[in-house]
């Protein structure tokens, strides 16, 4: 399940969908203003639309993959369709006006990223065969937004393991009762991170470099739910991953 949060109340945005071909499709403008005096770097957006109606009409495809967004020097940006609404990921200046663009009829793409919203978060069920016991490995390419901040959780399952942002610039795996992995003097940006743990050692690798190896911890078996990209941690997520031997 995907919990998002509108920003409503610092953000408006709005969009118009303009009946003229560009790059042999359509494209509408999304303006968002911002009032409250805070400057954002990779922040979740979202706009709710009829996007069934975008569909039927022949604006998209079911999938969404032909749409891009971009930035108003047409960068392309990380975005996602769902039913109910378009969400993407740009930088908005304080005190203005920053716009976006949504084109439509495009190349389609292979995937999208997921975008859990600012102030959102991914639930997973509690699931025997998904309980990582001593033999176990997760996997994540994302954007990491290492800055210090409180209950920044990247993975989070109380009283079995967390991982999360324990410093500027710093982020630590922890299994309960057992031992850590910690990498440090990171910068924000797309990586990808690994944690392994083969029962003799646990270990973790960001874009392929180890960073830290410790003893193997079996994380506990607990009832609660797992909880992914809390606080904004990771305002766009294109894999998450994680193996288990049953």
């Amino acid at each position: 399940m995907i919990k998002r949060a509108c920003i409503s109340t610092l953000l408006a945005a709005s969009m118009i969908l303009m009946a003229t071909p560009v790059w042999a499709g359509y494209y509408a403008h999304l303006i968002v203003t911002e009032s409250s005096g805070n400057s954002y770097t990779n922040l979740a957006l979202n706009y709710s639309m009829d996007v069934a109606t975008l569909v039927t009409e022949g604006y998209i495809t079911p999938t969404g993959l032909d749409t891009r967004i971009t930035d108003a020097g047409f960068n392309v940006l990380p975005h996602m369709v769902v039913e109910d609404r378009l969400l993407w990921v740009g930088d908005v200046a304080a005190n203005s006006e920053t716009q976006f663009i949504l084109f439509t009829q495009q190349e389609a793409l292979e995937s999208m990223p997921t975008i859990a919203g600012h102030g959102g978060y991914v639930t997973i069920a509690d699931d025997a065969d998904l309980e990582p016991g001593d033999v176990y490995a997760f996997g994540i390419a994302a954007y990491f937004d290492v800055s210090a901040g409180a209950n920044k959780n990247v993975i989070r399952k109380d009283d079995a393991l967390t991982f999360n942002v324990t410093a500027a610039g710093e982020l630590t795996f922890a299994v309960v009762g057992g031992n850590s992995l910690v990498a440090s003097g990171l910068t924000s940006g797309y990586m990808t991170i690994m944690v392994y743990c083969d029962g003799t050692d646990m270990w973790m690798e960001i874009d392929d470099v180890e960073v830290d190896r410790d003893t193997a911890s079996a994380v506990p078996n607990t009832a609660a739910v797992w909880k992914l990209f809390e606080n904004n941690v990771t305002p766009y997520v294109y894999y998450y991953g994680q193996w288990v031997v049953t």
